[in-house]
């Protein structure tokens, strides 16, 4: 019950927050200086046609109507129409181009949360040691690299540069293989016979494991593409869906993963800090089952709170890495829209990111009622 009463107050909490989204979007066009006609027509467009528009804008009606009479068809999902050819319905191009972005944002956030958080539990596993501080200067890199920059070195790399990709795995995987094996040796040589058949049956087995990995991956590495997008109906294959949506998807997910790994790595090595943790080492509970069953748990909540401000960063945030892989999604809509003046295009992309944003910032909240007991006492 305590549930469905926290629920039920943070979904009326989100009225109020959503009718001050909606309106400040629709204020968008009211507050562009001068005449909003001239901006979309132009200064040479006749009377006649600045009165169409003026008319279509429902700019001869006073404030409050207009906004009433534009709230309504939105909540029907009538945005209108794209005011500058080719005149399209903005709901249909809501409706083709939304689904873009939004895949684009998911594949970069699990991306990102299973990268961000298998680097943050080995580095806090070996704390103080040199992956702990190479990975923390890598998130440093990566955070201090532009987004662009990174997709345009995937671009060269991946695209133009196949060849030396595909010899880099081979070596990389190699070299581990090797590794792998001079460890298991090396560990094992002190133990008994039985002992160390058993390690070594298991340390050369991870060695193998990561040969094939290696040999699969060299040989069934793809060509990517350069640009575009094929959706899945288009008659391409899943397979040349996933190849286009790769380059941009990681461009994300690198920047994004670089951020969520250093939050889930100073909250681990907090909660490994704590009272009830150290109880359970002091038990005898082993350290991987400890890091795992109970220090992951506590961590995560940040993490949970961040990953959904960059969710909802990057419905909105993704214009820079569209624009380069020239995907036809909400960021190049938007950004077309405003140079060509099309207000009402812009009007109703914003106002659906918002609204995506402030409802996953609200799920957010109501999850920590099911993960925290503390908040759902609260």
């Amino acid at each position: 019950m305590q549930i469905l009463l926290g629920v039920g107050r943070r979904v009326l909490y989100l009225i109020p927050v959503l009718f001050i989204v909606s309106l400040g979007t629709f204020l968008m066009l009211d507050l562009v200086p001068g005449d909003p006609v001239v901006h979309i027509l132009g200064p040479d467009a006749t009377p006649e046609q600045m009165a169409a528009v003026r008319l279509e804008l429902g700019l001869d009606q006073p404030l409050v109507p207009r906004y009433f009479d534009w709230l309504f068809g939105v909540l029907q999902g009538d945005f209108g129409r794209s005011l500058l050819p080719p005149v399209e319905d903005v709901s249909e191009m809501l409706a083709r181009r939304f689904p873009v972005t939004l895949e684009l944002a998911i594949v970069a956030m699990v991306l990102s949360l299973a990268f961000s958080t298998l680097v943050a539990l080995v580095a806090v596993y070996r704390a103080g040691r040199r992956f702990d501080k190479a990975s923390n200067v890598l998130a440093l890199v990566v955070l201090s690299t532009p987004s662009f920059l990174i997709a345009l070195l995937l671009v060269f790399f991946l695209v133009f540069r196949p060849g030396m990709v595909k010899w880099a795995i081979l070596g990389v995987g190699l070299a581990t293989v090797a590794w792998l094996v001079y460890r298991a040796l090396v560990k094992t040589r002190d133990l008994s016979r039985g002992e160390r058949r058993g390690q070594l049956a298991l340390g050369l087995g991870v060695a193998a494991a990561v040969a094939v990995a290696t040999v699969v991956l060299w040989q069934v590495w793809p060509a990517f593409p350069r640009q575009g997008f094929a959706r899945l109906g288009d008659g391409g294959g899943l397979w040349n869906h996933l190849e286009h949506l790769f380059l941009p998807a990681v461009t994300l997910a690198l920047v994004e993963g670089a951020v969520f790994a250093r939050v889930l790595r100073n909250d681990l090595g907090s909660t490994l800090k704590e009272d009830f943790v150290l109880f359970a080492r002091a038990k005898g509970m082993p350290g991987r089952r400890v890091l795992l069953s109970d220090a992951l748990r506590p961590s995560s909540f940040t993490l949970i709170t961040v990953a959904g401000v960059s969710f909802g960063r990057l419905l909105g945030g993704t214009i820079i890495v569209e624009t380069i892989f020239n995907l036809p999604g909400m960021g190049t809509m938007i950004v077309r829209a405003v140079g060509a003046g099309d207000f009402r295009v812009v009007q109703a992309g914003v106002l659906v990111i918002a609204v995506f944003y402030v409802v996953i910032n609200s799920l957010i909240d109501i999850s920590y009622s099911y993960l925290d007991p503390r908040v759902r006492r609260g």
